[in-house]
């Protein structure tokens, strides 16, 4: 059997999951074909290209950034190849883009069976009800739906998917990486830390506006804090932090490669977490993987699975200022053996979500829809699926 995995761009974290989809499928006697469709662009652009030489990978545009390509340019280059290589399976990109649109397209259109992966709740974004209307016709020409976790169902259901349908482990970084002990060659002492694009929904400038706070309240005895990427909310918060006299304790440092991070994870107190629409958050994956407790809000999608209140680390919403000042000040007077048993809490917890489960989810969800008939369509979901063919937005 012949499975592609279809995406706008396969970058950072994607390279080691089809690697380990690659061994489980070979095992099996499948094979496993890849296909990118830009080679440059995407807010993952400052992740250098990983080494793919050991999977059949294929992009359609190796110079073109993602939004300079509309739906009718990639079909052009997609569908002639999806001819050619002729899958029984695809395991696509959200149906908002022309990878799980053309995907669908084509799966219907030749009888063959579409996954699509998504980690987007339907509260994360309102749209009005035409366009979910548009959306549920696509996704009724959609197998089966590979989600983050169970914590999805209830999006799954709104789409009519039935709980078969729905499979769970796309979000998942590779432990062993993070996880190897690493040391720290620079000298930033005991210190809090965040990582990410300084844009708008990830919400840095409150965690810089309660560490002000924190400061204040511990003195010169407070944790430092390590603020790693940029964007354009950097300058804000570099000058709320010159103005309250905290740059003595504040580190900025610029986007770092993947191998310089896990030192950073493993020796922090905590990661600090404060997007107001996180789809996931797969920094917190990184973090745990490195034994590091986390505090998150709640609107990240992975807190409410992977963070354990009092456990591994504690939770807040992403505009209560105060509620995480106060969880840092209760998480910098923990005794030392609660913090070392919050640590521990999150490699264990951490562990379950390695690169095996995303490869188990995607074979249990193969596993289903090759084993049921292809979903029926009405003539206007048929219509409608022809038409749309996704476009690519830049957050």
């Amino acid at each position: 059997m012949k499975i592609v995995a279809l995406h706008t761009d396969f970058r950072i974290y994607w390279p080691a999951r089809l690697n380990a989809l690659n061994d489980a499928l070979n095992k099996r006697g499948d094979i496993l074909e890849v296909i990118e469709i830009a080679g440059e662009g995407s807010h993952y652009a400052f992740s250098k290209k990983d080494n793919q030489t050991n999977l059949h990978w294929h992009i359609l545009f190796p110079k073109e950034k993602p939004e300079n390509l509309n739906g009718s340019t990639v079909q052009k280059q997609l569908l002639p190849l999806l001819n050619i290589l002729q899958p029984d399976v695809i395991i696509a990109g959200a149906i908002a883009f022309p990878s799980g649109a053309l995907a669908v397209a084509w799966g219907k259109k030749n009888n063959k069976k579409v996954i699509v992966f998504d980690d987007a709740k339907i509260d994360a974004v309102k749209r009005n009800s035409f366009i979910n209307y548009i959306k549920q016709a696509v996704y009724n020409g959609v197998d089966a739906m590979f989600y983050p976790a169970s914590d999805w169902e209830e999006t799954g259901r709104y789409w009519k998917f039935a709980p078969p349908q729905l499979f769970y482990g796309v979000d998942v970084v590779d432990n062993d990486f993070w996880g190897v002990p690493s040391d720290l060659k620079e000298q930033w002492g005991r210190y809090f830390v965040s990582v990410g694009r300084q844009i708008p929904k990830k919400n840095y400038f409150p965690i810089a506006q309660a560490y002000v706070r924190y400061r204040k309240e511990i003195g010169n005895d407070a944790f430092n804090w390590i603020l790693i990427g940029d964007g354009p909310e950097h300058e804000r918060i570099v000058k709320f932090i010159r103005e309250n006299h905290c740059e003595d304790k504040v580190f900025f440092l610029p986007f770092l490669p993947q191998k310089e991070l896990p030192a950073i994870y493993q020796h922090a107190e905590a990661l600090i977490c404060s997007s107001s629409s996180e789809t996931w958050g797969l920094v917190i994956n990184e973090a745990m993987a490195g034994g590091c407790p986390v505090i998150a809000s709640i609107q990240c999608g992975a807190t409410n699975t992977l963070v354990h209140e009092g456990v591994n680390g504690f939770q807040f919403s992403c505009e209560d200022v105060d509620k995480l000042t106060e969880l840092m000040l209760a998480y910098h007077n923990l005794p030392l053996n609660k913090k070392e048993a919050m640590k521990k809490a999150s490699k264990q917890i951490i562990s379950n979500w390695g690169l095996d489960r995303f490869a188990k989810g995607c074979c249990e969800a193969i596993d289903f829809v090759t084993a049921q008939p292809k979903r029926k369509t009405s003539i206007i979901d048929n219509l409608i699926i022809r038409l749309w063919k996704g476009r690519y937005r830049p957050i």
